[in-house]
């Protein structure tokens, strides 16, 4: 795999996550090799001084690497989830018409609170309406929702 890429090349997330914790293999072996030759080097040298400074920006690269790699992986489960969200009310609203939060949330095996962002979403992308009745948020399917649903 080639670490140069051009401007017009996309870095696919998988690649990028192997290449972070590749990094922090790397990070973690010369930590390790540092703290190997700081305990050869004299205790007060500066060389040993050095080495230990590394050693401990080392470790610190090779932890921020391991973590962003976490957090790259949570961010792709977070968009599949709201992908499967969007198309379970899509396909719900379809099949049985309005519906309030806490019903799509039951069809969706979802809670309110994690629906409620997609569902603002959707209704900003003009795929849902959602309207307040005696208190209550109820969600309509619009127009070019009806079309999503059949275009899927």
């Amino acid at each position: 795999m080639s670490v140069l890429r051009t401007e017009t090349q996309k870095i696919h997330p998988a690649d990028l996550s192997q290449t972070a914790r590749a990094l922090a293999d790397i990070a973690r072996e010369l930590s390790r090799l540092s703290q190997v030759l700081a305990a050869c080097a004299e205790e007060s040298s500066p060389e040993a001084e050095s080495l230990k400074a590394a050693q401990q920006t080392l470790t610190d690269l090779a932890g921020q690497l391991e973590e962003q790699t976490t957090d790259q992986e949570a961010s792709g489960q977070g968009e599949q989830e709201t992908a499967r969200l969007r198309k379970a009310v899509l396909e719900n609203l379809h099949r049985r018409g309005p519906a309030l939060f806490p019903e799509l949330a039951a069809a969706t095996l979802s809670l309110p609170d994690e629906i409620r962002p997609v569902l603002w979403a959707m209704q900003q992308e003009g795929l849902v309406d959602i309207q307040t009745v005696r208190g209550w948020e109820m969600v309509f399917l619009t127009a070019r929702g009806r079309d999503a649903v059949r275009n899927t």
